[in-house]
């Protein structure tokens, strides 16, 4: 068993990694994105317990992750707005494939090919909330 991830920060933010710059294309609107890494250091804490322990169980082992995902195919547009909490959004429901590989001690783990994804839910868009929420119209 396996559990690759980047492991937890200091300030509690777990299994979430800052990509390189250009790592994602975004069209919301469209509701076309993408996302491609290629070499990211990982670890493999080899299950979710030891993962969410920072490694307590056994220590984790180095890992090099590649991905791709594509998000595409217009479904269902949906447009939200709640100006008592302040949050706006427009989506774009749609279809989502992917493709990864990992490397860890030596050894390689892959999916299959993007083609044999299967996706139940995926959608593209933006949010406003805050300061960036439009008070007017």
């Amino acid at each position: 068993m396996h559990d690759f991830n980047p492991g937890i920060s200091e300030s509690g933010l777990f299994w979430t990694l800052a990509l390189p710059s250009g790592s994602v294309q975004l069209n919301p609107g469209s509701g076309m994105a993408s996302m491609n890494a290629s070499n990211v250091a990982i670890s493999d804490f080899f299950s979710i317990p030891n993962s969410l322990l920072h490694g307590a169980i056994m220590p984790p082992v180095p890992a090099i992750a590649s991905f791709t995902v594509n998000w595409g195919g217009p479904k269902n547009r949906v447009k939200l707005r709640d100006p008592v909490h302040g949050f706006a959004a427009e989506f774009v429901e749609n279809t989502a494939s992917m493709v990864w590989s990992v490397s860890s001690a030596g050894l390689l783990y892959q999916s299959g090919s993007e083609d044999t994804s299967v996706n139940i839910f995926s959608e593209v868009g933006h949010e406003r909330n805050g300061v960036f929420f439009p008070q007017g119209g």
